[in-house]
């Protein structure tokens, strides 16, 4: 009987510490403290005979999902090392800040050096960079796969270009397909001389291959999806400086931190290379002068 009693006992006592623990529940409401709004400056361009344009807007709250308001009484102007000054205007009064090339026109060449000041009521915004240089895009080449593991049968295609000879050189990979950027975070395509990072040590030879086939379209479970023929598929790879790879880098780790469990990253503003000379908070966004070479095919 005593045995039985202490069973009951037991029993009685594990269902007491589970009301105990669902008791316990409670809902947690969070109101973050808002902080002051920061200029985000949008400022990558390059050496295309388009239309350049900077962005300047404010940064908005966490979890305020409403447009940026655009910062429309800015003067940006831009100079080159050899005294050349561009001047970027917002003709639209949207925060979007454009220079327009004559034919044939652009910014300049691999090499050139950069200086970016933005004027905002007297408060001078100032960033220096240099337009590295590129290499060009040799080939686009397509296979028909089939039979193989998580790949659906069809045309897979992949890209060729050489990293010269020296260390030090970024690029970012941009790829389209019939005309639209395939710009998912997940398929930010970023090199350090010929492989992902500053640590491959991949200097002087040909793209390493995860990055040559980075240009296919991705599915919602981030896998290759095939072509059809009559498609077309470009390739643009656009030089980024040293701060312009690491704030893309860090960028990318933010975006995707929802899929990086325990290695989740804490949330923290991107590195910038823009100065507030008038002293105050920090500018957000980045200044990156590209050169680009690109490469554009028909699928078969």
């Amino acid at each position: 009987m005593n045995h039985f009693n202490k069973i009951s006992r037991s029993i009685l006592g594990l269902l007491a510490l589970g009301v105990m623990i669902t008791s316990c529940e409670d809902v947690i409401v969070l109101d973050p403290i808002e902080s002051d709004t920061q200029l985000v400056i949008d400022a990558w361009i390059d050496n295309r005979n388009t239309t350049q344009t900077i962005s300047l807007s404010q940064s908005r709250q966490y979890f305020d999902n409403t447009t940026p308001e655009p910062v429309t009484n800015a003067n940006v102007t831009l100079t080159k090392n050899d005294g050349t000054i561009f001047i970027f205007n917002d003709n639209n009064q949207n925060g979007k800040y454009e220079w327009e090339p004559s034919t044939n026109e652009t910014l300049g060449i691999s090499g050139d050096h950069f200086s970016l000041e933005i004027d905002i009521n007297g408060d001078l915004l100032t960033a220096e960079t240099t337009m590295n240089r590129v290499p060009p895009v040799d080939s686009i080449t397509q296979e028909f796969r089939d039979d193989e593991i998580f790949l659906d049968d069809g045309i897979y295609l992949e890209f060729f270009a050489r990293d010269p000879q020296g260390t030090g050189d970024a690029y970012w990979i941009k790829a389209f397909k019939n005309g639209e950027f395939l710009n998912r975070a997940s398929q930010l395509n970023i090199v350090f001389d010929a492989g992902f990072d500053s640590g491959s040590q991949l200097d002087g030879i040909i793209f390493i291959p995860p990055i040559r086939e980075f240009i296919n379209e991705l599915d919602n479970d981030d896998i290759d999806t095939p072509w059809n023929p009559g498609e077309t598929s470009k390739v643009e790879i656009h030089s980024l400086s040293i701060n312009a790879f690491n704030f893309l880098e860090i960028a990318r780790d933010q975006i995707n931190n929802g899929s990086n469990g325990i290695f989740s990253l804490p949330l923290a503003n991107t590195r910038t290379n823009i100065t507030n000379e008038s002293g105050g908070l920090k500018p957000l966004g980045l200044f990156n002068v590209a050169a680009v070479s690109s490469l554009e095919i028909q699928v078969e």
